[in-house]
């Protein structure tokens, strides 16, 4: 970082000599062609007498100056020599005071010296030949030759046709540059990070930030997202996914044709309501039913069958009531559906907003209410994911690797992966050496193995012991309060165990230590930077056992297909009731939200993580866990 320091320092100041240089040279130019035009016939006989200190040149700037104008005017292109004071200042005023939106002509100038420079001259010889100093001998020799060639009249008409095609050039780019603009200004009111687009390009444009910006962590070279810079990372990747809407008239229909119904069924059974209120989510529509009072909430939640069959629904979830409001919630599938695609969430603001301030965001998908619902995972601490074959959980734990890597930096953050499947995970073997921790003699990034699985707990536990052993030493509780007192020396990375297939790996022949490992780590690791995500097909009580259920608070149930796995993830029924593809409810501290999980595609995440392979390749070395115990 110092040797950065001072060798951007050492540039900065070779820049600036270089333009004031530029500055200099521009000014003793322009001060010598100029007086050189008045005094050029009594300095011509001094210029080769240039060391004689008896013959004074009446030059503003000497015998030097009058030296120079003799062989850029006379024995060059004439009076188009005063192009080069000027290119010279803009150039130097370009390097003393870049990022200023005025010095962008310095392009303009450049582009265009060249035709004017051949042409100028040639124009003055034929219009005033007999002043040689306006043409130069560039001009005299080109404009003879053109004479002798096209004869005086086509030649006039040759610098005549090219000055009218040059203009017309000049003007259609012109008219093409303020119609890119317009379109450009458009696109930016369409966009939601209007505001932040606008800033951002307001300090690219008045202020040089890129001399004295601190390096950005984590999403920064991608072509794809609005430029959101946070503490971590600019996303730029190209994932090309599109959004599927209803229309909204037909939304309108719907949704009126079911409150109708739901009306109804209630009036038919005699139930009073004071109104009802809808909210239209990505998969589901909530119905808010505001009963009279003395209206039974179990008469209700016992029409929950005759409810789904008046609006011809495949299943239908009541909530009630409400928590916080007083209403009761029933829950519709939209028909069709929208697809939660994951480009959105790390393009929006409301994302960038989010989670600004977590140590490690995870986005969970959108709620009923087309929110983007993100969780810190250092606050959970742990995840517990289960579900029916098919139902989402490989896409669930693809997002929040992909989100993660978006967020944070190589050095932030390492991920162990194990994959008894062997084929999930495989992708991400691309960026093994940025953001993997592995064993010191282990061959393969990914665990796939059941026999290394308990290899590979054994390590992470004894990095969690010894990372405790730092912690008292240094007198602080937890990983970011030594990361902060210690971000000069040390930098502790936050490790993420992820198990794809907790169910191989619990009727394996070591069942016992493994359960007793991740037990240990689930209880303990939460200070450290040590957090788990455990992912299940079978979420049945030998399993999912009380210990673990016990240390995993915060859990995700996809579709199930009974009340008593239901039972087994949240300790309630309603994940039976899900319509699949994504559709979720995340249980965490005595409180359940339903929610649609992120799509990203396998191609979006090949082009991710070969971005992020090629981008930290050099800069990072594997990180290595201690070696484990025979």
């Amino acid at each position: 970082m110092y040797k950065n320091f001072t060798k951007k320092k050492e540039k900065n100041i070779m820049e600036t000599i270089f333009g004031f240089f530029l500055l200099g040279n521009s000014l003793f130019l322009f001060l010598s062609f100029f007086s050189f035009i008045f005094h050029w016939k009594n300095d011509q006989s001094q210029i080769n007498q240039l060391f004689d200190k008896d013959i004074v040149a009446e030059n503003l700037l000497g015998k030097i100056g009058a030296t120079l104008s003799h062989y850029f005017i006379h024995c060059g292109i004439g009076i188009s020599s005063f192009f080069f004071p000027i290119l010279f200042l803009i150039i130097g005023l370009k390097i003393l005071f870049r990022g200023i939106l005025i010095l962008n002509i310095y392009k303009f100038i450049t582009y265009k010296f060249l035709f004017f420079s051949i042409w100028i001259p040639i124009t003055f010889y034929l219009i005033f030949p007999n002043y040689g100093i306006l043409s130069g001998i560039f001009g005299f020799e080109i404009g003879n030759f053109l004479i002798s060639l096209l004869g005086k009249v086509g030649l006039g008409i040759l610098v005549l046709t090219s000055f009218l095609l040059y203009y017309v050039i000049i003007f259609r780019h012109i008219k093409n540059t303020k119609k890119l603009k317009k379109e450009k200004e458009k696109n930016c009111k369409d966009n939601n990070g209007l505001f932040l687009k606008l800033f951002h390009n307001f300090k690219k444009n008045f202020f040089n930030y890129k001399k004295y910006e601190k390096k950005e962590y984590a999403i920064d070279n991608h072509p794809f997202f609005i430029n959101f810079k946070e503490k971590k990372r600019r996303i730029d990747i190209p994932i090309l996914s599109s959004s599927i809407s209803i229309h909204e008239d037909k939304k309108e229909k719907y949704i009126e044709n079911n409150k109708k119904k739901i009306l109804q069924i209630l009036n038919y059974y005699k139930i009073g309501i004071d109104q009802i209120k809808c909210t239209i989510g990505p998969n589901i529509t909530l119905y808010e039913i505001f009963p009279k009072v003395g209206v039974r909430i179990s008469k209700i939640k016992n029409l929950e069958n005759e409810i789904a069959l008046n609006l011809s629904s495949l299943s239908i979830r009541i909530i009630a009531p409400i928590p916080g409001k007083g209403s009761i919630g029933i829950e519709v599938p939209n028909n069709p559906t929208t697809t939660v695609y994951m480009k959105n969430i790390l393009s929006s603001e409301e994302s960038f907003n989010k989670n600004t301030n977590m140590e490690l965001p995870i986005a969970l998908g959108k709620t009923v209410f087309n929110e983007t619902f993100i969780v810190d995972l250092t606050k959970m601490p742990h995840l517990l994911i289960a579900g029916s074959t098919g139902q989402g959980k490989s896409v669930g734990l693809n997002s929040i690797i992909v989100f993660l890597l978006c967020k944070k930096n190589p050095e932030d953050i390492k991920f162990i992966l194990i994959d008894p499947k062997k084929v999930e995970l495989s992708i991400y073997k691309k960026i093994s050496k940025s953001y993997f921790a592995m064993l010191p003699n282990s061959k393969e990034p990914i665990i796939t193995n059941i026999y290394e699985v308990k290899n590979i707990l054994n390590s992470l536990c004894k990095e969690m012991d010894k990372r405790y052993d730092l912690l008292e030493k240094s007198m602080v509780r937890n990983i970011k309060e030594y990361n902060i007192k210690y971000e000069k020396k040390y930098h502790f990375p936050y490790i993420i165990l992820i198990i794809d297939e907790f169910a191989d790996l619990s009727f394996s022949f070591k069942q016992k230590k493994i359960e007793i490992y991740i037990t240990r780590l689930a209880q303990l690791s939460r200070a450290v930077g040590i957090h788990l995500i455990i992912s299940t097909q079978r979420p049945s009580v030998d399993v999912i056992t009380g210990l673990i259920k016990s240390n995993f608070t915060a859990r995700i149930a996809f579709r199930v297909s009974s009340k008593i796995d239901s039972r087994t993830i949240l300790d309630c029924t309603g994940a039976e009731q899900l319509i699949g593809r994504g559709d979720l409810l995340f249980s965490n501290k005595n409180e359940l939200i339903r929610l649609q999980c992120p799509f990203i595609d396998l191609s979006d995440i090949q082009k991710i993580i070969s971005f992020y392979g090629k981008k930290n390749l050099k800069k990072n070395e594997y990180f290595f866990l201690p070696y484990p115990d025979e």
